[in-house]
């Protein structure tokens, strides 16, 4: 008798991030929805979650997490990394289930907005040392020595005046203090930038926007990028302040 071989080929993996915080979502109460019908990927633990043997057509995937709002996002393969396909996401707490940890959250309506997002003004993860042109490699440092940990997605590169930021993408980290882009830089580069940890928001077909934010009694201020149309723009918003997208 012949024996069998069973493959097993990773088709997707999913890593859940409170966006708020930036730590792995490990609630056990999840429903993944794949085109409108129920799925159960395997657990891995610390958020993530893996589809095994499952193919790799484009979908509709809808996740629904107790404690956050539901996520709903396109999943398109050609996006992803071939060899290792992982969607990073990034949920937001609930208003009524943040489990002892106070927001301030920033709604409101802007006719043709498609995306929305946010990075705080008074915190930075570190600053940029040097950049290796030719390799996309950049040195970090933190100001205070800490350590410096990047996760292979995506953050703000802030220009010198914190008044706009680039998304970069990290592919992986070099060393402790430096990590390669994946994809070059649009803008210019200069030493002394700060990157910034991106805190993500929903968007609503009708214009709708959603962003909440810890409140932890410091300064509030943070730079909202948005995109309307083909335009991206870029506000500074005090979250305690009622302050609305112009």
């Amino acid at each position: 008798m012949e024996a069998s071989v069973i493959r097993a080929k990773l088709d997707l993996a999913i890593r859940l991030y409170d966006t708020t915080t930036g730590a792995a979502v490990d609630e056990r109460n999840v429903l993944f929805m794949r085109d409108g019908v129920p799925v159960r990927p395997e657990s891995r633990g610390s958020g993530i979650y893996v589809f095994i043997n499952t193919g790799r057509e484009d979908f509709l995937m809808r996740i629904d997490v107790f404690g956050y709002e539901r996520y709903e996002a396109c999943v398109r393969y050609e996006e992803l990394d071939e060899r290792l396909p992982v969607c990073y996401v990034f949920l937001m707490p609930s208003e009524n289930t943040v489990r002892g940890r106070n927001t301030l959250g920033f709604s409101g309506t802007l006719p043709f907005l498609k995306k929305i997002e946010a990075v705080r003004l008074s915190r930075f993860l570190c600053v940029t040392g040097d950049m290796n042109q030719r390799t996309g490699i950049i040195s970090v440092f933190h100001p205070s020595g800490g350590t410096i940990t990047l996760e292979e997605c995506y953050y703000a590169l802030l220009s010198a005046d914190k008044q706009s930021y680039e998304r970069i993408e990290v592919e992986k980290m070099v060393t402790p203090k430096s990590f390669k882009l994946k994809c070059p830089l649009e803008g210019g580069f200069t030493p002394n930038l700060p990157i910034a940890r991106i805190v993500y928001g929903i968007v609503r077909e009708d214009g709708q926007y959603l962003l909440r934010v810890q409140d932890e009694g410091e300064d509030t201020k943070y730079l909202v990028r948005y995109e309307v149309g083909e335009e991206v723009r870029f506000q500074v918003v005090d979250f305690y302040d009622q302050e609305v997208l112009q």
